[in-house]
């Protein structure tokens, strides 16, 4: 296969995702169908089984898509010169901003409905993962500057993780748009502060 058909290829693969992105925020994972996936790329239903097996395939694909922006956005924080203290709040603020632009993948993870597809508990698990591992590295950064004081590093990363999982529905269901959840993450963020900084 030439370059010219894989780069084809590739752009055809990514208008699927992005149509199929738009269909499943909107009306949902179980109302979205192959042909409406089709009509809205002005192409033959026959031609998405060239590039997925079935309607799966393009929401698992849609959903790693979606938790690789969210990873990544993640990572650029941790990444980041800044303090640990400001390193937390601003990964706090990037997590929820970013989950609250990303319909599918929060459907995904938190309706009981996809509770039994196993991608979908694959990604929960790879996501549980990456993110103790980060909220991890910036505690300590934290311990090591001296401005964090914490027993057990890995236990401290595991219960933020935890809870900012545990207060993800409430807090979208409270506010439609991440502006409205700003405050709520800022009394948050002030709570695991008073119990990590040093006095």
């Amino acid at each position: 296969m030439t370059t010219e058909n894989l780069n084809y290829n590739e752009s055809v693969k990514v208008s699927i995702l992005e149509a199929a992105q738009s269909l499943f925020a909107k009306f949902g994972y179980k109302k979205t169908t192959m042909e409406d996936i089709a009509l809205e790329l002005h192409k033959g239903k026959s031609s998405l089984y060239y590039y997925f097996k079935n309607k799966e395939e393009i929401f698992q694909a849609v959903i790693d898509k979606e938790q690789g922006e969210l990873i990544s956005n993640l990572k650029i924080v941790v990444e980041s010169t800044k303090n640990p203290q400001d390193k937390l709040n601003e990964y706090v603020l990037v997590r929820m901003k970013t989950i609250s632009e990303q319909d599918n993948y929060f459907k995904a993870l938190t309706d009981e409905r996809f509770g039994g597809i196993e991608f979908v508990k694959a990604v929960k698990e790879s996501m549980e993962k990456a993110e103790v591992d980060m909220i991890e590295t910036i505690i300590n950064e934290g311990v090591s500057a001296d401005v964090f004081q914490i027993k057990n590093i890995h236990m401290g990363a595991v219960a933020i993780a935890l809870a900012l999982k545990g207060l993800e529905i409430p807090m979208f269901q409270a506010a439609n748009k991440f502006e409205g959840m700003e405050e709520q993450v800022q009394n948050i963020l002030n709570i695991l502060f008073f119990g990590l900084i040093k006095r």
